[in-house]
Order: C-alpha cells, then structure tokens, then sequence
C-alpha cells in the first residue's frame, strides 16, 4: 500500500481536497489557504482532531485578551481596544486560514510515521491512521454548549 493511499485513509471524506494539498505541500507550496480553517477558527482545529494546535491557539487567543483588558483598557481605553480586539480577531482568522492545511499535512504525515514506527503490520497501521484521522464533531458540540451556558448565566 502507498503513502497516497495512507493519506486518503486518514484524510477519509475530504481525501481528494487533502491530497491536492499534500501535493502541493510536497512540491515546496507549504501554505495553501483554508477557508474552513478562517471561517470556522479554532473549532475547525477540534473538527479536525488538531487537539494540541486547538489548545496552543485558544491560549494566544486567551492571553491576548488578557492583555487587552489589563492593559489596553487601561492606556487607550475601552472604545480602542474594542476596535484592536476585532482588528487581532480578523488578524489571526487570516492566520489560521493561511497555516491550517499546513499543520493538517503536518499532523496526517506524523500519524503515518507513528502508525509505522508502532505497528508492523499494515492492517494495523490502516486501524491506527483511520482512528487518528477523520473528523469529530463531538468537541465541536461540547464547546458550543459551553460557549452558549456561559453566554446564558453571565
């Protein structure tokens, strides 16, 4: 079995789009836009099961906004840090849309080389890529339902 057809198990539906982009990304093009990854943000991150690039990017997001409200509220006050809060947001949307399918290849080449280095035989590395690989809207859900209690008891 060859690479491409390790990629398509851990890419599985979108394994066309994904391909096109490991394609492009092992011709020297590492950064190809991902509207999904803009759109969506950091749950496209969860969608993805990028939990490690999920939580890295959801602590810049985070500190940011500490520093916003300790320090920006208080040297330009709250009307401007309003406005640099949204020009950020876009700022680091653009950001993630530029370097999500980059971190995607990234993560499926280094599943492929876990699922080698762990098991011998490739109907296990097959089981471990098609597990590791996919989508998960289970993450996605529960950060909504969280987003929406804490919307509701504040």
């Amino acid at each position: 079995m060859d690479k491409i057809q390790l990629h398509e198990i851990f890419f599985q539906r979108s394994h066309s789009y994904y391909i096109e982009q490991l394609k492009y990304y092992e011709q020297g093009k590492k950064f190809r836009f991902s509207y999904s990854a803009l759109i969506f943000g950091i749950l496209w991150f969860l969608y993805r099961k990028m939990y490690l690039e999920f939580f890295i990017i959801f602590f810049v997001f985070y500190l940011g906004t500490i520093f916003e409200n300790l320090v920006l509220t208080k040297l330009i006050g709250i009307e401007k840090t309003k406005v640099v809060h949204f020009s950020v947001t876009i700022l680091l949307l653009i950001t993630l849309g530029i370097i999500g399918n980059n971190l995607y290849i990234k993560k499926a080449k280094r599943t492929l080389r876990n699922a080698e280095e762990k098991f011998p035989e490739i109907e296990n590395q097959k089981e471990y890529i098609f597990k590791k690989g996919g989508t998960s809207y289970i993450y996605v859900i529960i950060l909504l339902v969280l987003f929406i209690l804490a919307i509701f008891i504040s």
